[in-house]
């Protein structure tokens, strides 16, 4: 009994010491969720009362390939993370369907970066356009836009908002990008006004 104890310990801190050592910081194959770690804290709303925004994310990756290219470029993501985060304005962050644009448009900008860095520049290209327009968004959220697109949005029948109304944008308005990372998850979200 006492020898079958010890060798369940000896096994136990054997695969502890493989963790640590780095052994067990291979992706597993299936789903992986890649935390970004430590979260991103960022200050937003240009200049004067000093915001920020405290985000804590994981990005979700379906193979280990993609888990393991997602973790080799973490600084390129948070890079990405931050200069997107530290534009929004306090319209596109204080609504549920402006933090899901964020979402959104955040995972699109991931994909794209990883794939232009990983020489995927083709697929990448092919969504330039589309995604030129989703940074078109980005600058002008909490403007008047009078994009037919925006309809939806809550505009007249003419295209104008209703009412001298902000539109923002939505995800519907965002092209998707298909990467390594599929998709992006908000485990924590903090605005600081």
């Amino acid at each position: 009994m006492k020898k079958k104890w010890l060798a369940i310990l000896g096994l136990s801190l054997g695969a502890s010491g493989a963790l640590a050592s780095g052994g067990g910081n291979a992706p597993a194959e299936g789903v992986n969720y890649i935390a970004i770690s430590p979260p991103l804290i960022v200050n937003y709303g240009g200049p004067g009362k000093v915001r920020y925004i405290k985000a804590e994310l994981s990005l979700r990756a379906e193979n280990a390939a993609d888990a393991t290219e997602v973790m080799h470029h973490l600084p390129l993501i948070r890079d990405r993370l931050v200069s997107i985060l530290s534009a929004q304005t306090e319209e596109v962050i204080s609504t549920a369907e402006g933090k899901e644009y964020l979402r959104v448009y955040a995972l699109a900008e991931i994909n794209k970066a990883l794939l232009k860095v990983e020489g995927h520049d083709h697929h990448a290209e092919d969504h330039d356009a589309d995604a030129d327009h989703g940074k078109d968004h980005a600058k002008d959220k909490g403007k008047k836009h009078a994009d037919a697109d925006d309809k939806h949005a809550g505009k007249s029948a003419a295209g104008e908002p209703e009412h001298g109304e902000v539109v923002l944008p939505s995800a519907a308005d965002v092209i998707p990008v298909k990467g390594p990372a599929s998709d992006l998850f908000f485990n924590n979200f903090v605005v600081q006004k």
